[in-house]
């Protein structure tokens, strides 16, 4: 059934590959419970307007978190993430970013995450 008015929008999402490790991880992040720049130009192209990540966490403590948003966003209302649900256990997530034009995105990771891995799995390209 078509509906009067309605547009058609082809969304693409580009497959990365196969990384052979994570992008990020703990050692090469700041985790200090504050918004921090996340540069992904080196692995999206500049088209990119949303970026895939397989991310896991883990922590001795339920409740930690790691937030992502948009770079230059302001509001926490929509901020994808992943919070660890059980003590010491990986937490597993895909989590879809909007990205700017430049390819960075924001993260905000809890000070005690003993676990953080990051891999980009893709991208979807603006319009």
């Amino acid at each position: 059934m078509a509906i009067s008015g309605a547009s058609v929008i082809r969304i693409e999402l580009n497959d990365r590959g196969d990384p052979a490790a994570y992008d990020f991880t703990q050692a090469t992040m700041t985790l200090n419970n504050t918004w921090q720049n996340l540069d992904l130009s080196a692995i999206v192209p500049a088209d990119a307007a949303w970026i895939l990540l397989r991310v896991q966490i883990s922590d001795p403590n339920i409740n930690e978190k790691l937030y992502f948003r948009k770079d230059g966003n302001a509001n926490a209302i929509v901020t994808p993430g992943i919070v660890v649900q059980a003590a010491n256990i990986i937490n597993e997530a895909e989590i879809l970013v909007p990205c700017s034009a430049a390819r960075i995105i924001e993260y905000k990771a809890g000070i005690a995450l003993t676990v953080v891995n990051i891999a980009v799995l893709g991208w979807i390209n603006g319009a």
